[in-house]
């Protein structure tokens, strides 16, 4: 009986840290939380640096409209009826004109460095049957190897651009290029007076083309007389010219 009673006296046993351990363990505990945490927002962090931008235009009446940076069916995100008017928005009178004077200066202003560059430029804003064309057409006539015998050096000044009466995406610019060539040591200068023929076509915006245009038709035609005088004072009448081969 008399051990019985000493072992209900005996005070139970217990850990003496068992305080600080109780504290570690849920130290470990947050600090795993917090880790995931921190995991997971540098992971969104990097995914939404990864992302192109989202282009917002506001035309001229204060409408905002959403370009998608995003080919079809990656719009991740963005509302549908937002995207929708996005797609469904054409260019602007500003962009279309834009386009053209890019596509021009490509293409008619180099020199014996940028040659190949400017019109490696200027072919990738054509459409694809365009751009085979004007591609043999260089590959025939030996245009850049010629050009690049001669030194050539142009540059071009647009005196104008209009677009058609009877088709919006079709411009007629007027232009004075002036060309230098070295031919036998002597430097030669030609100021020609051109008209362009450009036709537009309509392309699905992206990243790689924001403007969502393509040059579709391209032709010019030097012109002499009084459109010639007209041109260089730089006020070009609206007379119909037949369609031409390019020059370069």
């Amino acid at each position: 009986m008399k051990n019985q009673a000493e072992k209900v006296r005996e005070p139970k046993f217990y850990e003496m840290d068992g305080a600080l351990r109780a504290y570690a363990n849920r130290s470990l505990v947050i600090a795993g939380v917090m880790g995931l945490i921190t995991f997971a927002a540098v992971v969104g962090f990097l995914f939404v640096r990864l992302q192109p931008p989202t282009v917002i235009k506001v035309d001229s009446s204060g409408q905002a409209q959403v370009v998608s940076p995003y080919g079809a069916g990656k719009h991740r995100g963005l509302l549908p009826a937002v995207l929708a008017g996005a797609r469904s928005a054409g260019p602007d009178e500003y962009e279309k004109q834009a386009f053209i004077k890019q596509f021009l200066n490509h293409y008619l202003t180099y020199d014996p460095h940028t040659l190949g560059q400017n019109w490696a430029d200027a072919m990738n804003m054509m459409t694809g049957n365009l751009r085979h064309t004007a591609l043999n057409q260089l590959q025939r006539d030996n245009t850049v190897g010629k050009l690049e015998d001669d030194q050539a050096l142009s540059t071009l000044r647009i005196s104008s651009l209009e677009a058609s009466k009877d088709d919006p995406l079709t411009y007629q610019a007027f232009g004075v290029r002036t060309v230098h060539k070295m031919v036998n040591d002597h430097e030669t200068i030609a100021k020609l007076v051109e008209q362009y023929h450009i036709r537009l076509t309509g392309a699905e915006r992206s990243a790689d083309n924001p403007d969502g245009l393509m040059i579709g038709e391209y032709w010019s035609k030097q012109i002499e007389g009084e459109k010639r005088d007209a041109v260089l004072e730089g006020t070009p009448g609206s007379e119909d010219v037949s369609q031409q081969g390019g020059n370069q």
